[in-house]
């Protein structure tokens, strides 16, 4: 197992407090000679189940089934998010294959990190080298592990804040102002950024660019982004081009609660993941949005509790997931019960890391093991076992609501592309993210389909996956 060690001092943070209480002191009084009776015998505690005598089975069918196609028309398929086609919005594929991109996902991605101040926004004592650095560090290091080496992530560092000789009061990004001025004022900010950046940074084959503000903005209420498709060239040192451009606003640099602007500073890494998978062609914000499951979901701790993970279905998406490390089950092929061991997804490598159903013209039922160890490893020891959500490839809209929830299911109200499943017989509240883990003795039923978690070890789950009738 490989575990990210800058994870603990980045991620490792317990907001909920915990309250003293005095023991009672109880003053006994003097008793007569005990008489001295025979010990009741202490039972034995119950033995741990022994794990089923399994042995790994091969994919029920063939793996290419399981790339559940999307609903959307070919061309739809064939563009970025957002652009019209044939008068109808693309939505970006939530099925395969991935949507264009503009970030690679694949081979040396060659990014740019610099904190930026302005006249009015001085920089603050951080410095990028003691502040930024460890998080670069751990950024490139969820690459390798999430993309199995795959990916090869690196950042340039600027070595000191960069203080643009202007008022950014004078350029908002405010949400009362129209998106035509909006985002002219974010694209001047940006273009003065790629323009003062130092002429030594390596820009051949630059893929992006990732600012960090003076803790003193205050008119940055939307995010400052460009996608690298929009045909707004940046005047680089090394010459003009156009790449992904992306920057948090103002409430990352604010207390909320017990979302303290120190604890958001500290997951300055996560948010650009986040911001990142974005340009790599996935949606975020499911399933279970705002849940602390993945970084697509949550980038801020809830409660003490976070996780550094990217969930399976993107995971298979993105290339990530070899072909042979899913566990493929097509209803028909399923003519006898499937018997196979789920490797937990914070464990690198690994036999299966995903199981999935398809649904052919529907979506895909996914399964994941899941562990608080490793890039989870701030979840309390109770969260274990078996995550199940269905992946909705038809969703018939022509915009994601991002800011759907999480919680028991999809609905007219709150249309979300992937959800999850409940243990059969639940009446838990399904507000509460930890319900969804399905323990040994648990079954889900769903769609003629009978998941089964038969036992849990440390690191992997004994699943059985029967079709009904």
């Amino acid at each position: 197992m490989r575990k990210p060690v800058a994870l603990v001092s980045l991620a490792g943070l317990v907001l909920a407090g915990c309250a003293t209480v005095e023991p009672e002191m109880v003053v006994e009084e003097e008793q007569p000679a005990a008489v001295i009776e025979e010990p009741t015998p202490t039972p034995e505690s119950e033995p741990e189940p022994r794990a089923p005598d399994w042995t790994q089975p091969p994919s029920v069918s063939e793996v290419d089934l399981c790339k559940v196609l999307d609903g959307q028309s070919p061309a739809a398929r064939e563009a970025f998010e957002g652009y019209s086609i044939n008068g109808k919005r693309s939505r970006g594929n939530i099925g395969f294959p991935l949507s264009p991109h503009s970030l690679p996902v694949t081979g040396e991605s060659n990014m740019i990190a610099v904190m930026v101040a302005f006249d009015d926004a001085p920089p603050s004592d951080q410095t990028p080298q003691g502040y930024l650095r460890p998080q670069l560090d751990l950024m490139e290091e969820w690459a390798d592990y999430w993309s199995q080496g795959k990916l090869d992530l690196n950042f340039q560092l600027v070595d000191e804040w960069m203080t643009l000789p202007v008022n950014h009061r004078d350029y908002p990004v405010n949400r009362d102002l129209s998106f035509e001025e909006r985002q002219g004022n974010s694209n001047e900010i940006i273009q003065m950024i790629a323009e003062n950046l130092p002429d030594d940074l390596n820009y051949d084959e630059l893929d992006g660019v990732m600012a960090y503000w003076s803790p003193e903005v205050d008119y940055f209420e939307g995010d400052l982004g460009l996608q690298g498709i929009e045909g707004v060239p940046l005047p680089f040192p090394g010459g003009a081009k156009e790449v992904f451009f992306w920057s948090g606003n103002e409430w990352w640099y604010r207390d909320v609660g017990e979302l303290t602007a120190e604890v958001k500073a500290q997951h300055t890494w996560s948010f650009w993941l986040y911001l990142m998978l974005d340009s790599m062609g996935l949606h975020n914000h499911g399933p279970g949005n705002g849940w602390p499951l993945a970084v697509q979901t949550s980038q801020v701790p809830a409660r003490g509790e976070f996780s550094g993970s990217l969930n399976g279905w993107d995971e298979f998406k993105l290339g990530w997931t070899d072909d042979n490390q899913v566990h493929c089950m097509a209803p028909d092929d399923l003519t006898e019960p499937s018997q196979f061991i789920l490797g937990a997804r914070e464990v690198f490598g690994g036999d299966k890391r995903l199981a999935i159903v398809p649904f052919e013209n529907e979506g895909a039922l996914v399964i994941e093991s899941r562990r608080p160890i490793g890039w989870s490893e701030t979840w309390a020891p109770g969260r274990s076992g078996l995550l199940v959500y269905f992946v909705d490839t038809q969703l018939d809209v022509e915009r994601i609501d991002s800011f759907t929830q999480g919680g028991c299911g999809t609905s007219d109200e709150q249309q979300k592309w992937a959800y999850f499943l409940y243990k059969d017989g639940f009446t838990g509240d399904c507000r509460n993210w930890f319900e969804a883990f399905i323990r040994p003795g648990d079954t889900v039923t769903f769609n003629g389909v009978e998941i089964a978690l038969v036992h849990s070890a440390d690191t992997a789950d004994y699943v059985q996956v029967t079709r009904e009738g």
